[in-house]
This record gives structure tokens, C-alpha cells and sequence, in this order.
């Protein structure tokens, strides 16, 4: 399940080991924004992906082959 607002850890496919975080966009319907960092906190080799609704995020997880470990509470970190 893609968490979002929260920041995981990819164990496994693209961009394995990176972490990723899913920020809600307050588009009608919500879009969404992807971010990849090398680090917990976002401050290095950070960049991000825009997907255009909740469809269209499941699809990117599968396309990249992504394995998340789910750190922490939900908007625990920053990013």
C-alpha cells in the first residue's frame, strides 16, 4: 500500500535504496507528488515526480518495481 505523507525507504527496485515520500496536491481531483532523496531528511540528491491522480501513482510504484519500507509516523520527517 502507497503511504502517503509519509517517507519510506525503497529496498527494492528503481532507485533502491533511496526514499521516497507522496505529498497530496489539492488539485479537484488530487494529484499527487512524488519525492526521491538519497537522504531521510530531503536535504540531498533531492527530485520529484508529479502523477496526476491515484491511478496514475499505483502505476508509477509498479512501473518502477518498488518494494517501500514505511518509516515513522506520517509527516514525522521532513521532505
Amino acid at each position: 500500500m502507497i503511504e502517503v505523507g509519509r517517507v519510506g525507504r525503497i529496498s527494492s527496485g528503481d532507485h533502491s535504496g533511496k526514499f521516497v515520500k507522496v505529498r497530496e496536491l489539492p488539485d479537484d481531483p488530487p494529484s499527487f507528488l512524488v519525492l526521491l532523496a538519497h537522504d531521510r531528511g530531503f536535504r540531498r540528491g533531492y527530485g520529484d515526480y508529479w502523477v496526476e491522480d491515484r491511478a496514475s501513482l499505483e502505476q508509477f510504484f509498479a512501473e518502477g518495481s518498488w518494494v517501500v519500507e514505511w518509516l515513522g509516523p506520517r509527516g514525522a520527517t521532513a521532505g
